[in-house]
């Protein structure tokens, strides 16, 4: 598994599709980890890639550490 898989996984009993943004190792259990952004087909969109900017790792795990998702 790497960097821009789409995967699944079940989410209030129903399969949902994720798209892998990064791994980490979890320092108490050692175990890998994916950090993964929910696809909604609602949300999908098209964009000039002129119109995208860069976003850091960093920033990226900030905007994710409040999700609901995150466990």
């Amino acid at each position: 598994m790497k960097i821009g898989d789409i995967v699944t996984r079940k989410v209030a009993g129903k399969e949902a599709q994720f798209c892998v943004i990064g791994f980490y190792t979890d320092q108490q259990t050692e175990q890998r980890v994916a950090i993964v952004a929910m696809l909604d087909p609602n949300l999908v969109v098209q964009v000039s890639v002129q119109e995208l900017a860069p976003v850091t790792f960093k920033d990226l795990i900030a905007l994710t550490a409040n999700s609901c998702f995150m466990h």
